[in-house]
C-alpha cells in the first residue's frame, strides 16, 4: 500500500496543534505516532503528479499556521 507521511514541527508562536490536526483530517490524513505525525493512505498507487497535488493542497491549507513540515512517500 502506498502512503504519504508528514512530519510536523510546531512553533510556540504558531497555530495550536489541534487546529493543524483539523486541517489535516479534512484533507484525508490520519494522525500517527512515532517518527511521523500524519499519514495519507492512497487507495491505489499514485503518480508523482497526484502526490504533488496532495502536497500542494496541504501546503495551501496550512499556510499561515506557522508550522514546518517534511514529506515522505513510500510504496
Amino acid at each position: 500500500m502506498m502512503r504519504t507521511y508528514v512530519r510536523m514541527i510546531f512553533h510556540s508562536e504558531g497555530a495550536d496543534p489541534l487546529a493543524v490536526l483539523k486541517v489535516m483530517r479534512e484533507l484525508g490524513f490520519e494522525q500517527s505516532m512515532g517518527m511521523h505525525d500524519f499519514v495519507y493512505s492512497w487507495k491505489e498507487r499514485a503518480t508523482l503528479d497526484e502526490v504533488l497535488k496532495l502536497v500542494s493542497t496541504m501546503h495551501g491549507r496550512i499556510k499561515g499556521l506557522n508550522v514546518n513540515y517534511e514529506i515522505t512517500t513510500v510504496t
